[in-house]
Parts: structure tokens; sequence; C-alpha cells
């Protein structure tokens, strides 16, 4: 099956380009500045400069344009260039040609950094700008290396990290942009904030697109956590699911997760299917109740869906005796001859009928049996002891899951057990 992919990244990109103006030329030293050294400007180019002044101010572009150029032969030195560039870039923003203003950023910069007069705050602010401009022109190279120089310069846009995680995953960099969200993410979480949920959903997208299980579960398990919507957990639980390629027990035991969580009624019908196909021939009741709840939910139709109509009539004559068969059921697995195996099944026919404070007793023992998977049997604990209420108890149970696949579900079910979804 297939996933269409819900993830953004940043919902608009809008620059406010008077920001990246200087509003005053730098070598019209103002009488309360006292910072900055003195601009050598010469003579010779002092008077095109003050008509492209005068222009830009009447909005005369070409009257502007025709001075710079003049202007522009006359610098010989570093800070001329600079002043110059300076000018062409208010040219620019009045021209209101976002192509233009991106070219008079590149010579600013370029000049400025020469001529040695960007301090950090300066290149923040103008490193910042020229990465947007070239995000936006989809140039992704230009983009990640001049993000990186605002970061590096200590700017504190919100969304210089996520747009600069964005441009190094489309330059083919997925590693190092996951790296670059997870490391805001986690400074953010350190300082007890939440990054902005499309963050971690564009780290979850970057992940699951690279194949990368182990960064995808480590940036969803933290979404899940700052943002448990049940439209994340769906989303998080059945990407893993099909990410990993999970089959068997594994599988049912994340559909389980999932119903627990209340996310099966988003997902596709095929997910009932797939669950009641897992169960119904050992636990009858379990596959009746999930797909009467895919009926409910509107997923599954019975007059049309084949599957569904043959595993109820199929099922539904099973459950009085299936019921009828517990308590004989649990004494034999509290027995001396009870193995790992058959001790497991009667807590899971259990489980089945949402006795959960039963079944966690019977899961406890299966785990005192020979051959006992260790794993499984601690995460379907977990599971249990979380919907019988006991939190602590299920945590400490899903703590002991450390291994494999139900590592990973076990990580999923912790951070459910703690923080229930959201609607």
């Amino acid at each position: 099956m297939k996933f269409t992919s819900r993830f953004a990244l940043v919902a608009a990109l809008g620059v406010a380009v008077a920001a990246v103006a200087p509003g005053t030329p730098a070598f019209a030293k103002k009488k309360d500045e006292a910072a900055a050294p003195a601009l050598k400007i010469g003579e010779a180019i002092r008077k095109p400069l003050a008509e492209a002044d005068t222009a830009i101010k009447a909005k005369n572009l070409p009257a502007a344009d025709a001075a710079l150029a003049q202007a522009k032969q006359l610098a010989k030195t570093p800070e001329e260039q600079y002043v110059v560039a300076q000018y062409g870039l208010n040219a620019a923003q009045a021209s209101g040609d976002q192509a233009r203003l991106s070219t008079a950023l590149d010579e600013l910069i370029a000049t400025g950094e020469a001529a040695n007069q960007l301090n950090d705050d300066a290149r923040s602010k103008y490193y910042w700008f020229q990465g947007q401009f070239a995000y936006q022109a989809k140039n992704y190279a230009k983009a990640e290396a001049s993000l990186s120089r605002a970061i590096a310069a200590g700017s504190t846009e919100a969304d210089a990290y996520a747009i600069l995680a964005d441009a190094q995953s489309r330059n083919g960099k997925t590693t190092e942009a996951l790296a670059t969200l997870q490391k805001v993410i986690d400074a953010k979480a350190a300082a007890g904030q939440a990054a902005p949920s499309e963050w971690y959903g564009r780290g979850a997208d970057m992940a699951s697109r690279g194949k990368l299980p182990n960064q995808f579960v480590k940036i969803t398990t933290a979404w899940l956590t700052a943002y448990p919507v049940k439209q994340n957990w769906h989303d998080s639980l059945f990407i893993y699911r099909q990410m990993a390629g999970l089959s068997g027990d594994v599988d049912l035991d994340l559909l389980r997760l999932s119903r627990a969580a209340g996310v099966l009624p988003l997902s596709a019908q095929s997910n009932y299917i797939d669950y009641a196909l897992a169960v119904y021939l050992r636990f009858p009741n379990e596959a009746v109740d999930v797909l009467n709840e895919g009926i409910a939910a509107g997923k599954l139709n019975p007059s049309t869906s084949q599957n569904t109509r043959e595993i109820i009539a199929l099922s539904q004559p099973k459950l009085a005796p299936d019921k009828a068969s517990i308590p004989a059921a649990v004494t034999a697995a509290n027995g001396p001859k009870a193995t790992y195996k058959s001790v497991m099944t009667t807590a899971d026919l259990v489980y089945g009928y949402k006795d959960y404070a039963k079944a966690a007793e019977l899961y406890k023992v299966a785990l005192t049996k020979p051959g006992a998977d260790a794993a499984q049997a601690n995460f379907r604990l977990g599971l249990a002891l979380a919907q019988a209420g006991d939190k602590a108890g299920a945590k400490a149970a899903l703590d002991q899951v450390t291994t494999g696949n139900y590592a990973v579900l076990a990580s999923y079910a912790k951070v459910w057990a703690q923080t229930p979804p959201t609607s």
C-alpha cells in the first residue's frame, strides 16, 4: 500500500526586504555612531553616489542606475565597492524586482566581506535573506551555504534551521538534514520548548523517503510527545509499518497499538482487514470486534467487502463457545504443564475480550516459562497494563523491550501510555 505524504516544511517564505537594506550610506557617519570605523571614500566617487542617492529617493531608477554604473567604474578600493553595493541594494529594493534584489544582496555581501565591514549581526541578517532568495530560486546548494553562514553568525530567525534542513535534503544530504533538524529540536526540548510541528513532520518525511528507519522513529516519537495528535500517530505508525515491512505477530501488535491509540479509524479499510485476518482463526471475538469498529467508523461495508462479510460469518458462531472456554484456559495457563506459547495464547484470548488486567497477569506468567520471547511478552504486557490504567507498570514492562522491531513498538507505546493521542 502507498501513503501520500502530508508533511510540509514552511507554509510561506515571505521576505521583508526592507530589513536587508542599509538605511544610510556607510560613509555618511552619524553623530552617535562610534562603533564602526569610518570608510575611506575618494572624492571622485562622491558625486555619482550623491546623484544615485537623490535618484533613488525620487524613485527615478534609470537615473539611479546610470549614476551607480559611473560610481562602479570609479570604485577602486574594497571600501568604495562596498559603498556602491549598498546603494545598489537600495536601488534594487526600490525596483521591487526580487531577482535584482537577490543579485544586489550577493554583491553587498561579497564586497562587505572583502572590505571587512560585516560583523556577525550583519552576517546573520544578510546571509539569512540570501539563503531565502536562493531557496526560492531552487538553488539549494547556495541556500545551504548561506543559511549555514547565517546560523554560524548567530541568526535567531525561527525558520533558519528548518529551511536549511530542507535545502540539505533537496541537495541529497538526508542524513545531514535530519541532524540539523534534530539539533534544534533537542535544543528546544532542553529549554522546555517544542519546535513547530511542521519541523518534526518534515523530518519524518525526509527519514521515510531516505529509508532511514532509526531516524524516523527518533523524530516521530519526539513529535508524538510534543504533538500527540491522532493524525500524527496514524502517520507515524503506518509509515513505520511500511518502512519496516512488518509481518506476523509484530505486525499484529502494531495494529493492536494503533487500535488502542484510537487511530485505526484514520487508516485505510485494508488495515482493518489485515487485523481481522491475523486473529480470526485463533481469536474470533477480537476479529469480530475489530470489523464491527470498522463498520461503525464507515471504513467497512459488509455488502461490498467480501473479507468483512466472510470473516464475520465464520467467526460469529464461534463466539459463545470461545467465551465459555476462558475459565478452563486460564486454569490451564496457571497449571504446571503450561508452556510459553499456551499461556500467551490464553493471554491473547483474554486480551481480545478487553479484560486487560487478567491478560496482564497471564503475560507475566508467560514470562516465567522456558523459551519465553521476552520482547513480545513484555510488549503485550505493557499494552495490557496501560489499558488497565497502570501507566507505571506499563512503562516498566515496555522498558524491558530493547531489541528488534518490538523495541520500536515499545518506544511508541511508552509515548502513548504517558501521553494519549488527542483528536
